[in-house]
């Protein structure tokens, strides 16, 4: 009984902590797809990329816990967690940061990289490795490994801020 107590306190304290806005991302850095595969065809099938560009942009809120985000976009969702590397007086500076991503919730990839925040901006790097998993077909054997690159605009308040 004390155990179900204590597990309901705190799931009732962080049901009550504030959740709020970080960030927009224009350019999300979960696949890694839109940089390499559809701004290309631009010129191409300009049309096509203006829809996958609006499917990658993602909103990102703070959770909770210190350093732990939850984004959604159109294409996909992600769950991320940042550390500080460098930080400034004002909570700024380089992060390093992994998240899991999601496909309405099945897992398809996992990302690792650093960014740096700074004002309202917060840019990425990293690289993300993806799956073609989907929950028709759930399987994870084949993995696509590609640089990243995010930016995101908003308060951008860094961890423990």
């Amino acid at each position: 009984m004390p155990l179900t107590l204590s597990l309901v306190t705190a799931s009732l304290a962080l049901a009550a902590a504030p959740v709020r806005l970080d960030r927009v991302d224009v350019l999300s850095e979960d696949a890694g797809s839109f940089l390499h595969y559809d701004l290309p065809m631009a010129g191409a099938y300009a049309p096509m990329t203006g829809v996958r560009f609006l499917e990658q942009v993602k909103v990102v809120l703070a959770l909770p816990v210190d350093g732990l985000y939850a984004g959604a976009s159109v294409a996909s969702q992600s769950l991320a967690y940042e550390g500080p590397l460098w930080r400034t007086q004002d909570g700024r500076g380089l992060f390093w940061t992994a998240s899991v991503h999601t496909r309405l919730l099945m897992p398809y990839g996992a990302h690792a990289g650093v960014a740096w925040r700074f004002g309202f901006l917060r840019l990425g790097v990293g690289a993300s490795a993806s799956s073609e998993a989907t929950w028709a077909r759930p399987a994870w054997t084949e993995w696509k490994v590609l640089p990243t690159l995010a930016l995101g605009f908003g308060p951008n308040v860094a961890p423990g801020q």
